[in-house]
């Protein structure tokens, strides 16, 4: 991670896939401050809902990021409701896979609320989320 963080101004597409839990300060802080960064793959790594929440917190900030992948990353509702809010600031994200989490019904309704405001996402994975016939009707 130290040499990411020495070339964060460099670097476009960024992907860890182990252990960026235990390095979560340092991935967000390179979200925030990189200029050039527009995909970051964290799928099959447990940030879990405070990593969602840092992340979503970059999220808000960040106007390079165009691809996100969460999948895999035990993100329950609370993490996928931070998510939600963070869209709703963020105009350039166009694709947030999120599949294989655990989002379930109140993640999703959170994420309906954003996509009403949001006008940049185009590509939405929820699949395995749990998110039931209620959160899919109501996105």
């Amino acid at each position: 991670m130290e040499s990411v963080g020495r070339n964060k101004h460099l670097i476009q597409h960024l992907k860890i896939q182990s252990y960026a839990y235990e390095k979560l300060d340092e991935v967000v802080s390179i979200v925030m401050a990189n200029s050039v960064l527009t995909t970051l793959i964290l799928n099959t790594d447990s940030i879990g809902d405070n990593g969602a929440q840092a992340l979503s917190d970059a999220l808000k900030t960040n106007m390079t990021l165009i691809t996100l992948n969460l999948e895999s990353s035990s993100i329950g509702h609370n993490g996928g409701q931070a998510l939600a809010e963070a869209l709703k600031t963020n105009s350039t994200l166009a694709a947030l896979a999120l599949g294989d989490n655990s989002i379930g019904y109140n993640g999703a309704q959170a994420l309906s609320e954003a996509l009403k405001i949001n006008s940049t996402l185009a590509t939405l994975g929820l699949e395995c989320n749990s998110i039931g016939c209620n959160g899919a009707q109501a996105l």
